[in-house]
């Protein structure tokens, strides 16, 4: 089977590595030549069109391709042989939409990490548009750790309380191993993109309360937590994390859901210190991330999902560590979005699908964290080692 990943970074580099790992011939595409030598294998290396414009056929297996933008990839998802099974973007968000939508219109399967909420949305719109009549290929928006991994683990829960889930609970934290966390007064060190970490303290969030969809301010609603396998940490709300989860957990009757980011505790008031009292621009606290923290070394990703209702109480907590070859960040990420990726690739997440006991329903084209087979899900993570 032909995954093609697009953009081909820290994650979709190791987004590469886990597709080959599952069984994948893998294409990679990047509008930097140096790109190439991030795939974690032997590739074939060539331009998607030649010099006259016309296309370039590739090799039999592992690929990587230099592009010029969003169109030119589109270009060589079609020049390079048979269409693929599976499209996994990791690219900008101006380059996503471009894609995702063109990937709706050729009916070729496609995922993102996502984050970016406008960009989603209209991704999920399009192929909702032309779905009427014979719904085309699923795309699958979000689809990282947090939004995605974190996501699909509460819609377990949900179904592991069998209609009496009342609260939903997700929190993520991607954080320096706990070695290095007093290296800084910030207790951080960078694990991920600074633009999108500074996005989500500012921005606005959704929660579920008392039923009711709620906009909440990002890194309000602290809360001091321990896990069975982490230690003292703090929550609070940052937006993105959520995604569709707020909407989907509304239409099935619960009553109350969020999406915290965790810390070592003191992070909180050092930050909202540092926007809401100093008023520092982008720019400022990039620098002040980047120069005062810097990259984490070793980094460590925490995972929990938590279900109640009644007096039945479903939680899971997940830690994953960094190795020789990725960090844990690239892990948690790259691994999660892999493998449903595989799972879509086999068509499995198209037409009917068995909701209740003798009640068949129609996929959607815009996928949802309850439709992927948690079982299946986490074997592939296994076989990715998580």
């Amino acid at each position: 089977m032909r995954a093609y990943v697009l953009g081909v970074g820290r994650m979709g580099t190791a987004i590469a590595w886990a597709m080959d790992t599952l069984g994948f011939q893998v294409t990679g595409m990047d509008t930097n030549p140096e790109a190439a030598n991030n795939m974690p294998f032997k590739v074939n290396y060539k331009q998607s069109v030649d010099a006259a414009g016309n296309p370039v056929m590739g090799a039999p297996r592992n690929d990587f391709f230099i592009v010029k933008d969003a169109e030119d990839i589109c270009k060589g998802i079609v020049a390079n042989g048979p269409r693929p099974d599976i499209v996994i973007s990791s690219l900008p968000y101006h380059q996503t939409e471009i894609v995702g939508k063109w990937c709706v219109d050729n009916e070729v399967r496609y995922c993102d990490l996502g984050g970016r909420v406008d960009v989603s949305e209209n991704i999920n719109k399009h192929a909702k548009l032309l779905s009427r009549g014979n719904p085309p290929r699923p795309v699958f928006t979000d689809l990282g750790l947090a939004p995605g991994w974190v996501n699909i683990l509460a819609e377990q829960g949900v179904r592991e309380l069998h209609g009496q889930a009342e609260n939903v609970k997700m929190m993520v934290g991607g954080l320096p191993d706990y070695s290095e966390s007093t290296n800084n007064p910030l207790r951080y060190g960078v694990t991920w993109s600074v633009d999108g970490l500074i996005n989500e303290y500012r921005d606005d969030c959704l929660i579920l309360e008392d039923g009711q969809i709620k906009t909440v301010r990002g890194m309000d609603g602290v809360e001091h937590i321990e896990g069975e396998k982490f230690g003292k940490m703090e929550a609070f709300y940052t937006s993105g994390g959520a995604s569709h989860s707020i909407y989907d957990m509304q239409r099935k009757g619960i009553k109350n859901c969020s999406y915290k980011t965790m810390r070592y505790r003191g992070h909180g008031d050092m930050v909202r210190f540092l926007i809401r009292d100093c008023g520092l621009d982008d720019d400022t606290l990039n620098r002040i991330f980047l120069e005062g923290c810097g990259k984490a070394n070793k980094d460590e990703v925490f995972v929990v999902a938590e279900v109640t209702g009644g007096d039945k109480t479903w939680r899971q907590e997940k830690v994953i560590r960094s190795d020789e070859r990725f960090s844990a960040m690239q892990k948690a990420t790259a691994f999660s979005i892999s493998s449903v990726a595989a799972i879509m690739a086999e068509g499995k997440l198209e037409g009917n699908k068995l909701q209740h006991r003798d009640h068949w329903e129609q996929y959607s084209p815009c996928l949802s964290y309850e439709d992927v087979p948690f079982e299946e899900f986490n074997n592939n993570l296994n076989k990715l080692g998580i």
